[in-house]
């Protein structure tokens, strides 16, 4: 019996493994810090921010010893739903339902600004955004 239960407890384990999102836990500027000192050649071929949840909106504009990126990310703001169980109720539970009708749908911008020097190589970053 004893085994069966931490078989039990082993597949529970597996599959709830199996179920969590796979998205990594690195912030966005542990990921880009390795991209100083890169030229800006570089920074376009290798930069890839959809493993982050980042969209990018169009290619990286080059300007002012600076190169642009603007990058949106999607958020989905669930609207909660107040619906009422009987007539006369006291009680009114809250659902959060996850159908279209009920959320916002957001796609909050984010630009990545790379600071060149006169070779076009990457001095610093810079954020401007509410997603960043």
């Amino acid at each position: 019996m004893k085994n069966y239960k931490y078989l039990l407890f082993c597949t529970l384990l597996g599959l709830q493994a199996c179920a969590t999102s796979n998205q990594p836990n690195i912030s966005l500027p542990d990921y880009l810090k390795p991209f100083i000192g890169q030229s800006a050649q570089t920074i376009q071929q290798q930069l890839d921010l959809k493993p982050l949840g980042f969209q990018t909106l169009a290619q990286p504009v080059k300007q002012n010893n600076q190169l642009i990126y603007t990058v949106i990310r999607p958020v989905r703001i669930p609207i909660p739903i107040a619906q009422s169980t009987e007539l006369g109720a006291q009680n009114i539970p809250i659902q959060t339902a996850g159908n279209a009708g009920s959320a916002y749908d957001l796609n909050l911008k984010c630009h990545i600004i790379f600071e060149l020097d006169q070779q076009q190589i990457a001095q610093s970053i810079r954020y401007e955004g509410k997603a960043c």
